[in-house]
């Protein structure tokens, strides 16, 4: 199957894109894939829709904002898609699906006997009425259904891109996004989690004293000093007492802790804590690995990747996505196109080890265009 892949992550930063020919295992060609910056009145909609969802209580009605914020992120991935299009001359008609992750305002993880919540805005009946392709979306939800955390999910995808490198195991995946979680690579199963922050925090006190979307090549945090006692206290959370699979909102962890710090020493202490997160975490579920592989938009974070590499390196030699032929930029996009595969053909995209359901889980809600509708 031929299938574009769609990704927004919670950094808001923009949206990525993927070609991928795939039968949901292990056949994977790859096609062209692009980055398109997120406009910033689509960006507004979406973190006021990300404010109501954090204030939203259980039982009520959604917020009302959600409503404009699936048509708004739905219009962005039809511009986004128009230009891809163009740029790369592609034939919608060429394609069997379009697979879209659509845009997290809320997760919460299942605790205490009570189900999780999770919340990708996104508009699939319009998005394929509007482009004509069938749309895989909603990959999520059954996990939360039946009792799972919902994520990580590129986990299964993490797997294919690792049996087809050829690559030793185990091997560690590790992306850093609003969030960092890691995939755990092994002969007999996977194992995956998220660690805690990666660049959300950064991101956020970056914004709150300059205005600017992120931290460019770690420059601040490179010049600041972490102060450890504060690194102490944001590990005594009591996510990082519990055990595997578990996941986190971007929202789980808060600024308040470095309140009282310079701009850079607070920049340097947040991004040892992501180092000091993961570190822990990793180190929690494999001694060793033939490699621990960086993806996603903080590998592009020079200082935090020289971090990592030193904080890493007794475990296994760190390396960023392209260092073993991987499109860094790509994944989570790809991921969601191999998904919308897996889902198009009754596999699972979610297992135990992954987000903690009794039993491997196929995901995903498929929305055919109209016409196509009409013709059944």
């Amino acid at each position: 199957m031929k299938i574009i892949g769609f990704m927004t992550g919670t950094s808001l930063d923009g949206i990525d894109m993927a070609v991928l020919e795939t039968d949901g295992e292990a056949q994977l060609s790859f096609g062209a894939y692009a980055e398109k910056p997120m406009p910033v009145e689509v960006r507004a909609v979406l973190e006021a829709a990300t404010k109501a969802a954090l204030q939203w209580p259980r039982g009520e009605a959604e917020p009302e904002i959600f409503t404009e914020a699936r048509r708004v992120i739905a219009d962005f991935h039809l511009t986004a898609l128009d230009e891809f299009v163009r740029e790369n001359r592609l034939n919608l008609k060429n394609f069997d699906a379009l697979g879209v992750h659509g845009q997290t305002v809320l997760h919460e993880r299942p605790k205490a006997g009570i189900k999780g919540r999770t919340v990708q805005l996104f508009d699939g009946q319009y998005f394929a009425d509007r482009t004509g392709v069938p749309v895989v979306c909603d990959f999520r939800q059954a996990d939360i259904e039946a009792g799972g955390e919902a994520a990580p999910l590129a986990p299964v995808y993490h797997r294919a891109l690792a049996q087809a490198a050829g690559l030793k195991l185990p091997v560690v995946v590790v992306n850093l996004g609003g969030v960092a979680n890691i995939t755990v690579v092994r002969e007999d199963g996977l194992t995956a989690l998220d660690t805690g922050p990666a660049s959300g925090l950064m991101d956020q006190w970056m914004r709150q004293h300059t205005g600017l979307l992120f931290d460019e090549n770690g420059a601040v945090a490179a010049k600041g000093t972490p102060d450890g006692y504060v690194v102490g206290e944001y590990m005594r959370h009591p996510y990082f007492l519990q055990g595997a699979p578990k996941s986190l909102d971007r929202y789980d962890f808060t600024l308040d802790a470095i309140s009282h710090l310079g701009f850079e020493d607070g920049m340097a202490t947040l991004l040892m804590f992501t180092a000091t997160s993961l570190r822990f975490e990793i180190t929690s579920h494999v001694k060793k690995a033939s490699a621990i592989i960086l993806c996603g938009g903080g590998r592009n974070n020079t200082h935090l990747v020289e971090v990592l590499t030193r904080t890493l390196s007794d475990i296994a030699p760190v390396e960023i996505a392209e260092d073993v032929g991987w499109r860094g930029g790509a994944i989570e996009a790809e991921a969601f196109a191999y998904m919308a595969a897996r889902s198009l053909r009754g596999l699972p995209i979610s297992f135990p080890g992954t987000t903690g359901v009794k039993a491997p889980l196929i995901g995903g809600r498929l929305f055919q265009p109209s016409v196509l509708r009409r013709r059944a």
